[in-house]
């Protein structure tokens, strides 16, 4: 029985000293749109939800183009989240 979410042990010992660095910025917590525009347009509660959609959907279009750089790379696992 494989239980999901657990990595195998042959994957714990491939990846046991693997040390990533400079993985980029989090735009998933703060925010793409909160540095590129100005704090002015994020004040203003009309114009608040549509630019925080947007960048919902901004985020979205990032992970997706992650998604397929994972799937044809050789060098990464399929599953994994260290891809830059």
């Amino acid at each position: 029985m494989r239980l999901n979410g657990i990595k195998s042990f042959m994957y714990e010992a491939h990846h046991w000293n693997d040390d990533f660095k400079n993985l980029g910025y989090h735009y998933e917590t703060e925010g793409i749109l909160k540095n590129v525009l100005s704090h002015e347009l994020f004040s203003n509660p009309v114009q608040d939800t549509p630019l925080r959609q947007i960048e919902r959907l901004i985020v979205y279009i990032v992970n997706t183009i992650k998604q397929i750089r994972t799937q044809y790379s050789i060098a990464h696992e399929k599953d994994t989240i260290k891809i830059n």
